[in-house]
């Protein structure tokens, strides 16, 4: 079974990075968070294919807005 990662680039507020970054890690092991540009709020998450629906599924429930720019 081919379980290699990928990465989801997601924009946050530039005020909600660390906030983000503290929700996702909540979430134990299901991606791992690392800041592109904190001026613009783009991030890039790593996580493993067999994880991806899950972190999608938390993406879009989160109390804060999260854009997705390229999965």
């Amino acid at each position: 079974m081919n379980n290699e990662g990928e990465c989801i680039m997601v924009k946050v507020e530039p005020s909600d990075i660390d906030l983000f970054n503290k929700l996702i890690e909540g979430y134990d092991n299901l991606a791992l968070v690392t800041t592109v540009d904190a001026g613009l709020g783009k991030l890039v998450l790593r996580v493993a294919r067999n994880a991806k629906k899950d972190l999608m599924a938390v993406l879009h429930c989160l109390p804060i807005p999260v854009s997705i720019d390229s999965v």
